[in-house]
């Protein structure tokens, strides 16, 4: 009797530790929830960045005769660096980019030339020392590529130097002009990019010494013209805010 007694008591301990025991066994045998990473953000050109760019400039320059309108010097070359600051923003419709970028560069291009005689004691140096270009932009983009072209406006500060035996003296014009070009910018992240562009840049005439400041001088109403052609690296950063956002928000 007391045999059955044992064995009916270890037979109901097992059936209530089995019953206890299944809800931990099956929830250590339950499948884990698969964790779904968010779907990565699409890469778009849209938006407002800054940036800085460097590179190299050379062109030529002639500087003319107003009164006579022969020129005074051969035309010369002129060569030097930039470095400056970039601002703009860039709308995408589909593999479209359409934008306007300015920028403002430190210049360090120059060149002299001799005057053709009967002035040929003096000589003319030309320096460009600031250039800002004011530009749209227009552009294909395949992935994290954007191939574009680019033309505005131009603003050039250019120093005159005419040295003689008497001495030397300097005159600063503002010069206008215009601006065409192209480029390659690649995306480097959701937020930084890179890129490559070439620029060519046409500056108007300028009047230089008028009037004469020295009867010592054969300057008085002296013009000056020049170009540039401007190779240079730039690297962009996304404004995590977009001049856009309030239209879109209409």
């Amino acid at each position: 009797m007391k045999n059955g007694l044992c064995a009916s008591t270890a037979v109901l301990v097992l059936v209530l530790a089995s019953a206890l025991l299944t809800p931990a066994s099956a929830a250590d045998l339950s499948i884990a929830p698969i964790y779904k990473a968010p779907p990565a953000p699409v890469a778009t050109w849209t938006g407002s960045y800054i940036g800085v760019s460097g590179g190299g400039a050379w062109g030529s320059a002639v500087v003319r005769n107003n009164t006579t309108g022969f020129d005074q010097t051969p035309r010369f070359d002129l060569s030097g660096g930039l470095v400056g600051v970039t601002a703009g923003f860039n709308v995408q419709n589909g593999p479209f980019v359409a934008g306007l970028e300015a920028d403002t560069s430190f210049v360090s291009k120059s060149g002299s030339a001799v005057d053709f005689p009967p002035n040929g004691a003096f000589s003319n140096e030309l320096k460009e020392q600031w250039l800002s270009t004011f530009r749209g932009r227009v552009g294909y983009s395949q992935g994290n590529w954007l191939i574009y072209a680019t033309a505005g406006g131009a603003l050039a500060s250019v120093e005159n130097n005419l040295v003689g035996p008497a001495g030397a003296i300097s005159d600063k014009q503002w010069h206008w002009g215009w601006t065409a070009g192209g480029g390659v910018e690649v995306k480097l992240s959701q937020d930084w990019t890179a890129k490559v562009e070439y620029l060519y840049v046409g500056l108007q005439d300028k009047s230089y010494f008028n009037p004469a400041p020295s009867a010592s001088f054969p300057a008085g109403q002296q013009g000056a013209r020049l170009d540039d052609h401007i190779v240079r690296v730039g690297v962009n950063y996304k404004l995590p805010w977009n001049i856009l956002d309030s239209f879109y928000k209409r």
